[in-house]
């Protein structure tokens, strides 16, 4: 079952430009992040879940870029400019 998002066409287009804007710095780095790497862990340092993807991944010998990992998204509004890029309401990697 595919996610639901709203697409373009039902953004109010004075709003568009805004939407698009919205901390569009993390969404930048996170992109840069992942046309570098084959597998990106995004997440807050004191959230266990991507501590605990970094060491499954470093098990199964995956490299992975984390150094966006508790720096890019301590503050929640900059997280919520990553949700929506992603269309997901929670997120633990990007790959």
């Amino acid at each position: 079952m595919g996610r639901s998002i709203l697409d373009e066409d039902h953004i109010h287009p004075a709003i568009r430009e805004k939407v698009a804007a919205h901390h569009a710095d993390i969404v930048r780095e996170v992109q840069e992040a992942i046309s570098e790497s084959a597998v990106v862990v995004v997440g807050m340092a004191m959230n266990p879940f991507p501590r605990k993807a970094r060491r499954l991944l470093d098990a199964a010998h995956v490299p992975c870029d984390t150094s966006g990992t508790g720096v890019t998204c301590r503050k929640w509004r900059r997280r919520n400019a990553l949700k929506m890029w992603t269309g997901w309401p929670t997120f633990r990697w990007c790959s």
